[in-house]
C-alpha cells in the first residue's frame, strides 16, 4: 500500500516544473527543475514580504524559464517551523499546487549530493525540488473552519501546559530552598497551597500562623479535603525546617513567588476558557458522541484528539495504523532475507498526540474490556506498566477507528466482560503471588 502511494505521486509529478522554496525569517530561497529534474537559471532569493511574494518570486522564476500554466507547474515547499505557511497560503490563493516536503528528507538528501552534510539554501531549495519530483512528498490539504479552529485550540492548550508545568516547578524550586518541607505536606499547586503561599511561605510565617481562623477558609476552600490537621503537620514541619536562611532576601522572594503564582493561576484561567471553547466546537461534529462513548475518555480529552487528529466534518484516516504513525508509534521493521532485526518505536511524529494517546489509554485501560484484556495478560507476562500501556494504544486505536467509521457509540460484550472479569481473577492471584 505504500509503495502504491509513493509510485502515484511520483507519476502525478512527473513531467512538470518544480520550483523548490526553502523558507526563513526574512527571505525564501527558491530553485526551478525542469520535468527531468534540470535545473534551470539560477537559484534565487526574495524576501518575505509583499514586493518579495508579489514581484521578486515571479521575476525570479521568469529568469529561470518560461512560466507554464498553473496546472503544469508545482511548487514545492519545507516545512520547518511556521516558516512555510504564509508562502504556502499565498500560492494557494495565486491558483498554484503546493506540495509539502519534510525537513527530516532535506536533512537526509545532503550527502547524497556531493558526499557531505554541507548545508545552504541554494542546496536545500534544489534537495526540496528533487525530492518533491521523486515522489517524496506530502499533499497540502485544505480544512475546514471547523477543523481548523479546533486543531489551533488544540495546540493552544497544549503550549499551556507546558508553561503550567514550568511555572509549577518554578514555585517548587523556591520552596525547596526556603521552606523544603513543606512539600511533603502538599501538592504544592493545589488552590489551598496556593492560597497558604500567598499569605505565608518561609518557616517562620507558618510559626505565627492562626490555625482556627486558617482552618475554616481551607476546608471551604478545599471542599473538606482538608482541615487543621494539614496546618498542624506543616507547623510542626516548620519549627524543625531545614530551610536557607534567606531573611535578607524576604521581599525579593516574596515578590518572585507572587510573581508565580499569578502567572500560574492566569495559565489556568485560559486553559479552562480554551477547553470550553474547544469542547462546544467538538459538540458539533458526530464525531465526538462517538469517542465519549468509551468510558475513561473525557470530553475535554476527545475535543483535543479530534483536534490533533484534525477530525470534524469527516474522517481524514482510513486504518488506525496512519494514526499510529502521525504520533510516531509506528514499528520500523529491520527485514533482510532471512534475518529479521528488533522492531522499534521510530518515535517520528507528534509528541502531542502521542501523550494524548498514552493519557487516552491508562484512562480506558481500567474499564473496556478490548483493551484491558490485552493490558492484563502483557502485565502477566511482564509487569511494566509502561510498556504495556504503549502496547494497549493500538487496542484503543482499532476500536476508536471501527467506531468513527460506523458513526455509533461504544456497546459492551457479555463475553468479553465474562473474559475480562476472570482475567482480573487471575491476575489478583498473580499479583499476590
Amino acid at each position: 500500500m505504500a509503495i502504491s502511494k509513493y509510485l502515484q505521486k511520483k507519476a502525478w509529478i512527473s513531467g512538470k516544473t518544480v520550483i523548490g522554496i526553502d523558507p526563513g525569517k526574512d527571505r525564501h530561497q527558491a530553485v526551478v527543475i525542469d520535468g527531468h529534474g534540470i535545473m534551470k537559471g539560477k537559484p534565487f532569493s526574495f524576501g518575505v514580504n509583499q514586493k518579495g511574494f508579489n514581484e521578486k518570486l515571479w521575476n525570479g522564476i521568469r529568469m529561470a524559464t518560461e512560466m507554464d500554466k498553473p496546472e503544469d507547474t508545482v511548487f514545492a515547499v519545507e516545512t520547518s517551523c511556521n516558516l512555510w505557511v504564509t508562502i504556502t497560503d499565498y500560492l494557494r490563493r495565486q491558483g498554484y499546487t503546493v506540495v509539502l516536503v519534510s525537513p527530516l528528507s532535506t536533512h537526509h538528501a545532503r550527502p547524497l549530493m556531493n558526499h557531505d552534510f554541507t548545508k545552504t539554501d541554494p542546496k536545500d531549495a534544489l534537495l526540496i525540488a528533487s525530492n518533491a519530483q521523486n515522489g517524496n512528498y506530502d499533499h497540502y490539504r485544505e480544512f475546514s473552519a471547523g477543523t481548523k479552529r479546533l486543531h489551533q485550540l488544540s495546540l493552544t492548550y497544549s503550549k499551556l501546559m507546558k508553561d503550567r508545568t514550568r511555572m509549577r516547578m518554578r514555585i517548587r524550586a523556591l520552596m525547596e530552598v526556603v521552606f523544603p518541607e513543606y512539600l511533603k505536606c502538599i501538592d504544592v499547586c493545589t488552590e489551598t497551597s496556593l492560597y497558604l503561599l500567598q499569605r505565608y511561605f518561609m518557616p517562620e510565617d507558618f510559626l505565627r500562623m492562626d490555625i482556627k481562623n486558617e482552618a475554616s477558609l481551607i476546608k471551604k476552600l478545599s471542599r473538606n479535603n482538608y482541615d487543621e490537621s494539614l496546618l498542624y503537620r506543616i507547623r510542626k514541619q516548620a519549627r524543625g525546617s531545614i530551610g536557607a536562611d534567606k531573611t535578607d532576601e524576604r521581599d525579593v522572594l516574596r515578590l518572585t513567588l507572587d510573581s508565580y503564582i499569578t502567572l500560574y493561576r492566569g495559565i489556568n484561567e485560559q486553559m479552562r476558557a480554551i477547553h470550553e471553547k474547544m469542547t462546544e466546537i467538538a459538540k458539533e461534529s458526530v464525531y465526538f458522541e462517538v469517542i465519549t462513548s468509551i468510558k475513561g475518555i473525557r470530553e475535554g480529552t476527545a475535543a483535543r484528539f479530534m483536534g490533533e487528529c484534525r477530525i470534524y466534518d469527516e474522517l481524514p484516516f482510513s486504518h488506525y495504523k496512519q494514526i499510529e504513525k502521525l504520533a510516531g508509534l509506528n514499528l520500523r521493521l529491520n527485514q533482510s532475507g532471512k534475518h529479521v532485526g528488533a522492531r522499534h518505536i521510530s518515535h517520528i511524529g507528534n509528541k502531542r498526540l502521542l501523550n494524548l494517546l498514552y493519557l487516552m489509554t491508562t484512562q480506558v485501560a481500567r474499564h473496556i474490556p478490548e483493551v484491558r484484556i490485552r493490558f492484563l495478560k502483557r502485565q502477566m507476562q511482564k509487569r511494566h506498566y509502561r510498556k504495556n500501556i504503549v502496547a494497549c494504544i493500538s487496542q484503543l486505536l482499532k476500536l476508536l477507528t471501527s467506531l468513527l467509521k460506523k458513526k455509533r457509540g461504544y456497546e459492551y460484550y457479555p463475553e468479553r466482560m465474562k473474559e475480562m472479569k476472570e482475567l482480573e481473577a487471575e491476575y489478583m492471584g498473580f499479583k499476590v503471588a
